[in-house]
């Protein structure tokens, strides 16, 4: 056995090898453009069933044995080293580093895994151990975009600086966001709302699906290979989206009997053909959103007309400052209105929506705050 490496870092590392492989075929628009759709879905099931030595041979192009050897040489070099493939040939052979983003995701694992399994061990609820694991994850992610900020310092000692700082800039940017998303969902689970948020969600898509079988009067196999075909669905929605109603429409029931054909009026019908080709729903805008939405929309305006006028600074880094205002504003209207929740009819349901707005409108902010300030932090040099 192979002394550089522990069977705990090989499970780390098949999983985030996995999961690294899985998210490039998720989101490449060039494998969405050369495969079909279920040639889309083989391809996520070959990469789902591949073994730790397939998964090094792919993502490094490495034998496990020749790896396994360069590997705690790896873990001496920080973000800054490998985002600039300032790690030399001499040192640790010819592969220059693992993939940014996994080596990244390996860190994060190696911290949540031993906390996680404290929280399957001590809280006997399945909601306090989700809250657990929640608090658990947001400290590692925390740690680990920390640790992001940090490298972006040493970027100036690699070999490609510019391109080292833009990488660790984006990467910096995902694990943020990712403690920002954890904090809302640990406020959820706290609140007992993101599994019953799920569930509707699920119910919601099943009877579109439903829905939309009964108007056309097709079967469930007929449904199946409808949305798996259409092509309409496959370039207008991400991969992972299409994959979800395929995989919802699956899972329906056929109706055990029709008892009769009916005649589908045609108003219904046209209502649904469109539901189906525009993304198989309608989505009302709440008047608080409207309000939001006009409001932002009203001071980002005035804010980009202020930044033609002006000439101290670029026009790229006024936007990303304009962006980030516009959000603070709508967070500033979203906080000011949840306290009034609890004088409305249905005070949980009204501080959801509040709580749900809040949480989108956070990630715009946090987003946009980050980009004008590396924007700015380019400009000054």
């Amino acid at each position: 056995m192979n002394k550089m490496i522990t069977q705990e870092d090989r499970n780390i590392l098949h999983s985030v090898g996995k999961k690294y492989l899985l998210n490039t075929a998720f989101n490449s628009p060039l494998i969405k453009s050369r495969l079909t759709f279920k040639e889309h879905i083989e391809l996520c099931s070959v990469i789902d069933g591949l073994t730790y030595p397939e998964i090094i041979g792919i993502v490094f192009n490495e034998e496990v044995r020749s790896f396994e050897g360069k590997f705690r040489k790896f873990l001496k070099y920080g973000f800054a080293a490998i985002a600039g493939l300032a790690v030399s040939s001499s040192v640790v052979g010819v592969v220059a580093g693992p993939p940014l983003a996994m080596f990244i995701l390996y860190t994060y694992r190696k911290l949540t895994d031993t906390c996680n399994r404290e929280c399957m061990n001590k809280w006997p609820l399945s909601t306090q151990k989700k809250i657990c694991r929640y608090e658990c994850q947001i400290k590692a992610a925390a740690k680990v975009a920390n640790q992001i900020r940090v490298e972006m310092s040493r970027c100036s000692g690699v070999s490609s600086p510019d391109a080292c700082r833009k990488k660790l800039e984006k990467q910096y940017i995902v694990w943020s966001k990712r403690v920002q998303d954890l904090k809302i969902k640990l406020s959820k689970s706290k609140l007992g709302i993101e599994a019953q948020r799920r569930k509707e969600n699920a119910k919601a898509m099943k009877d579109r699906m439903r829905t939309i079988q009964s108007s056309f009067q097709i079967t469930k196999p007929e449904l199946v290979s409808l949305i798996a075909e259409n092509s309409h669905l496959r370039n207008s929605i991400d991969f992972k989206q299409h994959l979800k109603i395929y995989q919802i429409s699956k899972g329906l029931t056929e109706d055990e009997e029709i008892v009769k054909p009916f005649k589908i009026n045609p108003h219904k019908e046209k209502l649904v053909r469109y539901a189906l080709y525009a993304g198989f729903t309608a989505i009302p805008i709440p008047l608080l959103s409207d309000a939001v939405n006009y409001l932002v929309k009203k001071n980002n305006v005035g804010c980009i007309t202020s930044c033609l006028k002006q000439s101290s600074y670029s026009q790229k880094l006024c936007r990303y400052q304009c962006t980030y205002l516009s959000a603070q504003s709508a967070i500033k209207l979203l906080k000011k209105e949840l306290p009034k929740c609890k004088d409305a009819k249905k005070p949980v349901k009204c501080k959801k929506k509040i709580l749900s707005m809040l949480g989108d409108w956070s990630q715009r902010e946090l987003e946009a705050k980050l980009k004008y300030k590396f924007q700015k932090s380019r400009e000054n040099k």
